[in-house]
């Protein structure tokens, strides 16, 4: 069984990628691969569009960003390098908020892109200019998120870049009670 990934932390969008960083913050929104090693952490600054406090904000195990993707906790980390290490690219990362500096989130680049939908069960439109796809049902594949034979648990799907994830990666989330997901099959 697979599962759409929503996150739930609330302020959405509290911080914002900072343009001066070495990668295109809209490559690790979008899940674009991401060769060239960074050496330096990523910075995000304060969006100004939240009155949530610093240590709030903290206790949160994912955050959205502005132009920059989501940043995972070290907990999270943790839980991915040990279960998924090589399903996703992490990057360290620093953010500033409300004048306080936090060095102990990651930028999470989900870069692998499979066909996650049964095309037959859902409802869509094919564009006829740029064969691009929209949805008005979407059944996902209840069979094992896997490409030429690799198995994963966690990547976006193909036709609209949705992050959708296994059983295994929904258990083990749970099971170390992260916050900040849920897991909906529609």
């Amino acid at each position: 069984m697979n599962y759409f990934l929503k996150i739930t932390s609330k302020p959405s969008f509290p911080i914002v990628y900072d343009v001066n960083n070495v990668i295109n913050g809209s490559y690790i929104a979008v899940g674009k691969y991401i060769k060239e090693e960074v050496n330096v952490p990523l910075k995000y600054n304060d969006a100004q569009n939240s009155d949530v406090n610093f240590e709030k904000l903290l206790s949160y195990d994912v955050l959205e960003s502005v132009g920059g993707g989501w940043l995972v906790s070290e907990k999270l980390v943790d839980i991915i390098e040990l279960n998924f290490p090589n399903e996703v690219k992490l990057f360290k990362s620093t953010f500033n908020y409300k004048g306080n500096t936090c060095n102990s989130y990651c930028a999470i680049n989900i870069y692998n892109k499979i066909d996650c939908y049964n095309m037959d069960k859902s409802i869509y439109v094919k564009h006829p200019v740029d064969c691009s796809y929209k949805f008005s049902k979407i059944v996902l594949k209840t069979e094992s998120l896997e490409e030429y034979g690799m198995k994963y648990n966690i990547v976006r799907n193909s036709f609209d870049n949705k992050v959708v994830v296994s059983e295994d990666f929904m258990n083990i989330i749970k099971l170390n009670k992260i916050n900040s997901m849920t897991f909906k099959r529609e």
